[in-house]
């Protein structure tokens, strides 16, 4: 009698590739490697947390000069160095907390 091996593994977070192309970015990858977040060609922080269905964006990594609450339907797109945003530079206060 045969019997066939369970193949079935378990990804964790931190093993997990962020997903191109996709609306919504595994947040739990960039919130674990600090992934940069672009906005109009400039760097405005690292992804932090992911909060429901936001992202919580740090500048300052001694000192926190400012702190955003993006939500995720503002991704534009993304890779596994980089966050990009569709809001432009001059709306980014509308986001400060």
């Amino acid at each position: 009698m045969m019997t066939s091996k369970d193949t079935t593994t378990t990804t964790h977070v931190s093993d997990r590739e962020p997903q191109s192309g996709q609306n919504n970015p595994d947040s739990d990858y960039y919130a674990f490697y600090r992934i940069p977040v672009i906005v109009q060609g400039r760097e405005i922080g690292k992804v932090f947390a992911d909060v429901k269905d936001n992202l919580v964006v740090i500048a300052g990594e001694n000192k926190k000069e400012h702190q955003y609450l993006i939500p995720k339907s503002k991704v534009n797109r993304y890779n596994d160095k980089q966050v990009y945003l569709s809001i432009s530079d001059s709306s980014l206060k509308e986001f400060e907390v």
